[in-house]
C-alpha cells in the first residue's frame, strides 16, 4: 500500500477538517494525544498501524476507504469524453469506439457491426478473457464449433483462447459494449 498511503498526515488533516473536527476532538475520539495528531498531520511521525486504525475509525474511515479516495482522484485522469473517443475502423462495416483510458489490464469499447458484416473469415484466439453485451441488434458468435446468437440485452463471457468470430445476423447495426483483458486492441 506504500504509495497509496504517502502523505498520510495530510490526508488525515483534510478528513478532519472536512468533518469540522478540532485536533483535540479527534485525539479524544481516537484515544491519543493532540500532540500526536499534530505531529502526524505535519508529517513529523508516522503512526503505527493500530494508531492509524483508531484515528481513521474516529473519522469514520478505514485504511481501504483512504486508499479508494486516492484511487478516485487518480480516476479523474482516466476520463474519456464522448467527443474524444478514439475510433478504429477494423474492416468495412466494423468500427470500434474505445471508451476506456489506456491501461494494461483491459480495453473496453463499443462495437458497431453493420448488417451482414462480420469479424472476418479467420477465427481469432489470444490470451485473456472477453465479455460483452449486445445493446442493439443480433450477433452470432462462433466459439470453436459452437454458434451462439445474442439478441439485445444478452451478454456473454468467454476465454479468448477459444477460437472465435462474430457476425451481424440481424437487419440493423449491431451495437455492443465489450471488455477484453488483457487489452488486445
Amino acid at each position: 500500500m506504500g504509495e497509496e498511503l504517502d502523505n498520510i498526515g495530510q490526508k488525515i488533516r483534510k478528513l478532519r477538517q472536512a468533518k469540522q473536527m478540532t485536533v483535540r476532538e479527534l485525539a479524544n475520539l481516537a484515544g491519543v494525544t493532540p500532540g500526536l495528531i499534530s505531529q502526524i498531520e505535519h508529517g513529523r511521525v508516522s503512526p503505527s498501524l493500530s494508531t492509524l486504525k483508531r484515528i481513521l475509525s474516529a473519522l469514520g474511515e478505514t485504511i481501504i476507504s483512504l486508499v479508494e479516495q486516492e484511487v478516485g482522484e487518480q480516476a479523474l485522469k482516466g476520463v474519456v469524453r464522448k467527443n474524444e473517443r478514439r475510433k478504429v475502423i477494423v474492416r468495412p462495416g466494423l468500427t470500434y469506439e474505445l471508451i476506456s483510458a489506456k491501461n494494461k489490464a483491459y480495453s473496453m469499447f463499443i462495437s458497431y457491426l453493420e448488417p451482414g458484416c462480420d469479424s472476418g473469415d479467420s477465427f481469432y484466439a489470444h490470451e485473456g478473457i472477453e465479455s460483452g453485451i449486445v445493446i442493439q441488434g443480433t450477433v452470432e458468435i462462433t466459439l470453436g464449433d459452437k454458434k451462439i446468437v445474442l439478441n439485445e440485452g444478452d451478454s456473454i463471457t468467454y476465454p479468448s483462447t477459444v477460437p472465435h468470430r462474430w457476425k451481424n445476423v440481424g437487419k440493423v447495426t449491431a451495437i455492443g459494449v465489450w471488455v477484453v483483458s488483457p487489452p488486445s486492441y
